[in-house]
């Protein structure tokens, strides 16, 4: 199985730079083939940016609603001020968790697989995923941002995690 980059390898670290066009749809394309089998091994896991695979380029996926989706050269151009917690998870800092908060919406632009610039909003969980994997292309860990206190290693199923509103 290709091996997932984690945490100390200083590609983790690093902002990414922009592909091209057939970069990162070959990028995206081997980035799910990754992630399906991380996910058969393991059970879970809902996206992987190109860092995560030792690529410095601007290229995440996600696994949303049974599809994989691919991100090229994605900006997030707006983040609203209200914000969520959530106990976030990721194959590099795996087996370590923490509580991360984030906005809850966001306005993404990016390019899709197939060519087509899109400028999006999102809410809720998918706004979340787009966060964590834009962070990898920023050179930002989930454990980094961490609520002070709250890493810790991962003792639950991710998967009934819920998110909880910043008060």
């Amino acid at each position: 199985m290709e091996e997932i980059i984690k945490v100390g390898n200083p590609i983790l670290t690093e902002k990414t730079v922009d592909a091209d066009f057939q970069q990162g749809v070959v990028i995206g394309h081997f980035l799910i083939k990754v992630l399906k089998k991380y996910r058969e091994k393991i059970g879970w896991a809902r996206g992987l940016a190109a860092p995560q695979i030792g690529e410095n380029k601007s290229v995440f996926i996600t696994f949303v609603d049974d599809t994989f989706h691919i991100y090229i050269n994605p900006r997030i151009l707006k983040k609203s001020v209200e914000q969520n917690l959530y106990r976030e998870g990721c194959l590099s800092c795996a087996p370590f968790c923490g509580d991360v908060k984030r906005s809850k919406s966001i306005t993404m632009e990016y390019v899709d697989e197939y060519g087509n610039f899109n400028i999006k909003e999102y809410d809720g969980f998918i706004a979340r995923l787009l966060q964590h994997e834009y962070d990898h292309l920023e050179g930002i860990l989930n454990i980094e941002i961490a609520e002070v206190g709250t890493v810790e290693e991962m003792n639950s199923d991710s998967l009934l995690e819920k998110m909880r509103d910043v008060v």
